[in-house]
């Protein structure tokens, strides 16, 4: 299996420090333009992708967004929960779905985790 791509092996590729490949990807800082197109060149050589758990974990939330319907076969929960699911994808996030079975103690457990 092979491990997932992170910003150190872009830094080493572009020979650039961690901080400026961090400023490139989440355009948080201006990086030069001859160093910015290194870094590109490096993260397309090495197929980066931001690990979005990772992520998560370093700015304390996630893109995901949690609904807990009574019966997902009722066509009336399943408008919603799609213009929802739509909704929430053209913002960039992802939508996790429970069903209860109407059961408000299965309500709660959900909560709870």
């Amino acid at each position: 299996m092979n491990r997932h791509v992170t910003i150190k092996d872009i830094a080493k590729e572009a020979g650039v420090s961690i901080s400026t490949v961090s400023r490139v990807v989440n355009s948080s800082l201006p990086v030069k333009k001859e160093t910015k197109e290194k870094v590109l060149k490096a993260i397309e050589k090495l197929n980066y992708y931001p690990d979005s758990l990772a992520r998560s974990l370093r700015v304390g939330y996630t893109k995901t967004i949690g609904i807990i319907i009574p019966n997902i076969a009722n066509p009336f929960f399943a408008t919603i929960v799609r213009g929802a699911e739509d909704f929430l994808r053209s913002k960039g996030f992802s939508l996790i779905i429970c069903n209860s079975d109407n059961d408000f103690v299965e309500e709660k457990n959900y909560l709870k985790h």
